[in-house]
């Protein structure tokens, strides 16, 4: 456990003292857009009547051409009222570039399915992906449509931030989404951000129509093509300043759903493009960004692995004095505070310690670069101290599915 702990701080400490040097390179500015080109968003949709209208209204109030703009509202097999609130935007919106796309949701179909057939509409030079639970801000395509100006930009993503975080969950997911922001605008500096999100991501359409359509036999089509662009030597670009607001599961089954479903997608296609580990043909995605996210699984595992052995071990321990003592264990008088501090491990507490300080520069950055408030201390120590503990358990499922090559559900 010693020697564990003393390689995981090691390699937390390495990384983020690169992270930190990223943080000085400046993002790249941009000069403003003389003539904003045609962009097609599609909006996959299925049982989503209550947010839908307000998804479909914050597009309708882009600040961007509307003559420019085209919306393709994908009804995937809903079974609740998404087709009428659906029928009452077109007819809200007629003066407007607004489409009604109604498929059948057959047995096996993912989110991949309604996109393509969105696809098959779509006209614009751009295409975008929008969830039908996220609310976009009024400069969302101005500040992404820029980024291509970059030949070899194939994709931008957005910042998503969590839409009124009220349940402990929605807190804690609320700085994950800050710190991952804060990551993907690190990785895009490099050119190793390899992940296009479904609360609104721009894609070349060229590039759609030359590999083709997404993955409709991958719970995470969006991760799928981001690793597609990046073997094929695109890259992924993110815009800070446009802003979206997206719901996030409010309870713990919906979470670990969710999780299950993304780490099971993240095994399945680093597999898929396994070409590019350590392959110098792709650049810092191939020589740091890989091995780095194999690095990161291995320890995720053995970390749950090692964590839990020693708790089932502490407990067993204890159970056996409490039969041995017959509940006289709690009689005994515990050591004095100075002792029990004295015979700390520093071995171990050090590199803790210091892994700890490091996380909490990161953290104070994030928000920093977001210009967001420190809020939510409960949800902040229960991210920082339990969090890691479930997403852990949440990967040993995806890894047992993916092994025993469960049925996979989107």
């Amino acid at each position: 456990m010693k020697w564990l702990i003393w390689m995981i701080s090691f390699v937390g400490l390495y990384l983020g003292v690169f992270w930190l040097h990223i943080v000085l390179k400046r993002d790249k500015v941009f000069g403003k857009i003389k003539e904003y080109p045609r962009v097609s968003l599609i909006v996959p949709a299925m049982n989503e009547e209550r947010c839908l209208a307000k998804t479909v209204h914050s597009i309708m109030n882009l600040d961007y051409p509307k003559d420019q703009l085209q919306v393709i509202m994908v009804n995937h097999g809903s079974t609740d009222g998404t087709q009428k609130v659906a029928e009452r935007l077109l007819e809200r919106y007629k003066d407007k570039d607004l489409v009604l796309l109604n498929i059948a949701r057959e047995q096996g179909h993912t989110k991949a399915n309604a996109v393509n057939a969105g696809l098959v509409k779509a006209d614009g030079k751009y295409i975008g992906c929008v969830d039908a639970d996220t609310v976009l801000m009024a400069q969302c395509l101005k500040e992404m449509i820029p980024n291509f100006e970059i030949a070899n930009v194939g994709a931008v993503i957005s910042t998503i931030k969590v839409s009124q975080p009220k349940t402990v969950w929605e807190k804690i997911q609320h700085l994950e989404y800050i710190f991952s922001t804060f990551m993907r605008n690190l990785m895009s500096k490099i050119e190793t951000l390899h992940v296009t999100p479904g609360a609104l991501s721009l894609y070349r359409k060229e590039l759609l129509d030359k590999y083709g359509g997404f993955d409709e036999d991958n719970i995470t089509e969006d991760l799928e093509m981001a690793m597609r662009l990046q073997s094929h030597g695109y890259k992924i670009r993110i815009a800070v300043g446009s802003v979206t607001y997206t719901k996030v599961p409010d309870n713990l089954k919906d979470l670990k759903s969710q999780r299950v479903r993304w780490y099971r997608g993240f095994m399945h296609n680093n597999l898929k493009y396994k070409k590019m580990f350590m392959n110098k043909e792709y650049g810092e995605m191939g020589t740091f960004q890989y091995p780095v996210n194999a690095v990161s699984f291995f320890i995720i595992i053995m970390m749950f692995t090692l964590i839990s052995y020693e708790t089932i071990r502490r407990v067993w321990q204890f159970v056996n004095r409490v039969v041995i003592y017959r509940w006289e264990i709690f009689a005994i008088d515990l050591p004095p505070l100075k002792e029990m501090i004295l015979g700390l491990d520093l071995n171990i507490l050090f590199p803790i310690a210091i892994s700890f300080c490091i996380a909490l520069g990161i953290y104070h950055l994030s928000h920093k670069k977001l210009q967001e408030k420190w809020s939510y201390p409960f949800a902040l120590i229960l991210y920082i101290v339990a969090f890691p503990l479930l997403r852990g358990m949440y990967w040993m499922v995806a890894l047992f599915k993916e092994s025993v090559r469960a049925k996979k559900k989107w």
